[in-house]
């Protein structure tokens, strides 16, 4: 028998066509048909009928991978199930890393997902309190306001220097004193200047013309401990010096200068308050120490006159002077320190004519029925 007159075994239960090919059954769809027909195209025309149920296998396995792809797409969706339940406790899997989990967290807007960026702020937050740390620095200037309250309540209660003092009374009258002399400065000024380039004189610590407050206090508060019953007031009368300024000539030009410079002083309507003149001591100070009163500010003010050796010998002794009239100072150690002061005089010769230098005249004060010299 040939292959052709062998029973198709697919007829079992189906009829057969006008052409002895069996016939699906009318049960199944005729949707396979085509299915069957594009296989057929393709393989050659010989090929028996019992190898086409063959091919039809490999195309029913290929329309079988096709019907799981919505398994899939279900497998695919349990994922985010598994994040949201490792979200609320915080870690993640094992093998994934930190890099990747954390850009999430920030990204996903469930209320789940905050959690677990509240503890990375925190963690960032102990830089921000140490600044607070670093502030101490910033608090030392209060530290320092404290010494300058201390000074005002030295003011507001009194001064005092070893073993000198002066009540808060009486230290707000050497202020106003003080004050007053730091005024007048800038008018006599000036005046002392013009002086002594008039009369070709020397101007001598020029610098130091203005008595340090200290030095004021000192004398004051001196005055008022060897004298108890003197006042502030007559205290501050004392003091000449709180403004003061020397002026120096060679010994051949020293008499010219010193009347020249009293002349002017009383032209331009200076008061003289003191002259003292030592040149005529055998031992001591040498030189002329006088006082006036200006005529604008009529506070006073202190001119010495000297020659280049007088004041050579003055700077040597002016430490000494100083140490003689601390009042801690023995009365041995000061006799001492006068000895020395006497010995550094005694080289300095007098100019000719020097010891007759007197006080210019005062001007008559006329007021009205009274005439006083």
């Amino acid at each position: 028998m040939h292959a052709t007159d062998l029973p198709c075994p697919q007829t079992k239960g189906r009829q057969k066509s006008a052409h002895g090919c069996p016939t699906p059954s009318a049960g199944k769809p005729a949707k396979k048909k085509p299915a069957a027909k594009k296989p057929a195209a393709k393989k050659p025309a010989a090929m028996p009928a019992a190898e086409k149920p063959e091919a039809k296998k490999p195309e029913a396995k290929k329309q079988t991978p096709r019907k799981p792809r919505p398994k899939k797409q279900a497998a695919r969706k349990p994922r985010p199930k598994q994040q949201a339940a490792m979200k609320p406790g915080g870690g993640r899997p094992a093998g994934c890393p930190p890099c990747q989990s954390a850009p999430k967290r920030p990204g996903t807007k469930k209320p789940g997902t905050k959690k677990p960026s509240l503890p990375r702020p925190s963690a960032q937050r102990p830089p921000a309190k140490k600044q607070p740390a670093q502030k101490p620095p910033a608090q030392k200037p209060p530290a320092q306001n404290p010494p300058a309250k201390q000074k005002q309540l030295k003011k507001d209660h009194g001064w005092s220097w070893q073993g000198l003092s002066i009540d808060a009374a009486d230290l707000r009258k050497v202020n106003v004193f003080l004050a007053r002399a730091k005024k007048a400065e800038h008018t006599i000024t000036p005046q002392v200047r013009s002086i002594a380039r008039r009369t070709k004189a020397t101007m001598v610590g020029f610098n130091e013309r203005k008595r340090s407050p200290e030095s004021v206090k000192r004398s004051v508060a001196r005055d008022m401990q060897n004298n108890p019953t003197e006042t502030v007031d007559e205290a501050l009368d004392k003091i000449y010096n709180s403004v003061r300024y020397i002026l120096q000539w060679p010994d051949a030009s020293y008499v010219k200068g010193v009347k020249d410079t009293t002349g002017l002083l009383a032209k331009w309507k200076n008061a003289n308050l003191r002259w003292a003149n030592t040149w005529a001591r055998p031992r001591g100070y040498k030189g002329i120490n006088t006082a006036w009163r200006a005529n604008d500010s009529g506070h006073p003010y202190e001119l010495q006159f000297h020659t280049p050796k007088s004041q050579a010998a003055q700077r040597r002794s002016s430490k000494l002077y100083e140490e003689a009239h601390h009042p801690k100072t023995s009365g041995s150690r000061r006799a001492q320190l006068q000895t020395q002061m006497n010995r550094n005089y005694a080289s300095v010769p007098c100019p000719a004519g020097a010891q007759l230098l007197s006080a210019p005249r005062r001007r008559a004060m006329e007021r009205p029925g009274v005439t006083r010299l």
